[in-house]
């Protein structure tokens, strides 16, 4: 019966050791299937093999083309050894060798001088732009026939360079595309080495990137206009004050009022003492709220007359010197500078995923000191519920509803703090202007 007991694993035991170390204790060991396991293979993985592709193609000055024809160069060679072909053998030479020599132009580096130039990095949708680039050899040797690409916008153009001599230059003019609002960014100048078979090809950065701001059409607004401005300080509030520059009324004197303002007229007729109430002004701060959401609006073009809107109450306060602050669905710019503002139209674009109501809620957060509030929209959102919406911002707000709605003629309502304008196209915003004044 002791023999089919399994053995018990023993380790040896200090005489000092008491009763309780005397536990048998098991060995750990994995199992037998893992410690026969071979190693796992490291696998190679798609991305890695063409990140190291293409870091050898930029070294070598490979292009696609060329590694193709040196494949196929060295199967053919394989296919002659193999089959014992000596035209296929000759044909697998000549491809190799056509490869190998397109390297030949790759070597070393230009030694060129490039300026780039831009004739004014803001100008008004439509306006006429052009820059001039010019190239000069800045080494002592003649330098190797090629071609220089600069990117504009979307178009990429490209400037054949013949071998020039020592301090010898190239100038070529380019224009720039203006038709649309936009931010248009020219360059980098890259010069290209290369074969003339398009095997191999080397790259080199010349200048950097110049960003070309497309500000929107804008249209003068009829006078001191948006509404609002009374007086040379601001416009008035309920709020009474002692010392300001609209006046409101005549009260008796109390301690403490400055006898500047005492009406000694009024205080003689009267017997008392009788100083001047004024009303309080303040400064206008505009608040122009361009409505980005992409729910609002219909064609592009609506969009476009929309952002041009926005652009001409921007440079209307700027004339007027009235703080601004120009608020889109996400975002809120404030101390800005006429061509900062004008740069930021330039960006915008119509956003997904947000509503009219968001532009409202941020006005309010953001600007709640705003005394004049321009929100301009599409002909999507109702006027009803615009209104409704501009019950957030407050009654001592005024604000003005733009809504472009191509094919209507224009509207002008005003009701409490609240006017709502349809503006038919862009053409009509300074008779709206002038009608909610009225």
């Amino acid at each position: 019966m002791n023999q089919d007991r399994p053995a018990t694993p023993h380790r040896a035991v200090p005489e000092t050791a008491g009763t309780d170390v005397l536990e048998p204790v098991p060995v750990l060991e994995p199992p037998l299937e893992e410690r026969h396991a071979p190693a796992e293979a490291v696998r190679l993985r798609w991305g890695d093999v063409r990140n190291v592709s293409v870091r050898a193609s930029r070294a070598l000055g490979m292009r696609t083309t060329g590694w193709v024809v040196l494949g196929t160069g060295l199967a053919l060679l394989l296919a002659g050894w193999w089959l014992s072909w000596l035209e296929l053998r000759v044909a697998g030479v000549a491809a190799v060798g056509l490869a190998l020599a397109a390297l030949l132009f790759t070597l070393g580096r230009p030694s060129l001088a490039v300026a780039m130039t831009v004739a004014d990095r803001h100008v008004q949708v439509g306006a006429r732009l052009t820059g001039a680039i010019v190239v000069r050899n800045a080494g002592r040797s003649r330098t190797l026939p090629g071609r220089l690409d600069l990117p504009i916008g979307d178009e990429t153009a490209s400037v054949g360079l013949a071998a020039l001599p020592p301090d010898a230059l190239v100038e070529e003019s380019f224009v720039i595309p203006t038709a649309r609002r936009c931010v248009v960014q020219v360059g980098p100048a890259v010069s290209v080495q290369g074969d003339p078979f398009g095997l191999s090809g080397r790259e080199t950065q010349w200048t950097d990137v110049v960003e070309v701001f497309v500000h929107p059409r804008t249209l003068a607004l009829p006078g001191r206009q948006t509404g609002f401005v009374h007086d040379l300080e601001g416009h008035t509030t309920q709020k009474l004050s002692n010392s300001d520059m609209s006046f409101h009324a005549l009260r008796e004197y109390a301690p403490g009022d400055d006898r500047r303002h005492v009406h000694w007229r009024s205080s003689a007729r009267t017997g008392d003492l009788m100083v001047r109430q004024f009303e309080e002004t303040r400064q206008s701060r505009i608040a122009v709220a361009l409505d980005l959401s992409d729910q609002s609006y219909g064609r592009d073009e609506e969009f476009e007359d929309a952002v041009s809107v926005a652009a001409s109450f921007v440079q209307q306060a700027f004339r007027e010197e009235n703080p601004l602050a120009l608020v889109t669905n996400v975002d809120v710019h404030r101390g800005l500078t006429a061509t900062r503002a004008m740069n930021e139209l330039s960006r915008v674009e119509r956003l997904d995923r947000t509503h009219v109501t968001q532009l409202f809620r941020l006005v309010r957060q953001r600007e709640a000191m705003a005394s004049i509030v321009v929100v301009i929209t599409g002909s999507r959102p109702r006027a009803d519920r615009l209104r409704r919406a501009a019950t957030l911002l407050g009654i001592d707000t005024r604000v003005i509803l733009i809504r472009l709605d191509p094919g209507r003629p224009l509207a002008v309502d005003t009701v409490s703090n609240v006017t709502v304008v349809r503006l038919p196209a862009l053409d009509d915003l300074p008779r709206a202007v002038r009608r909610s004044d009225a």
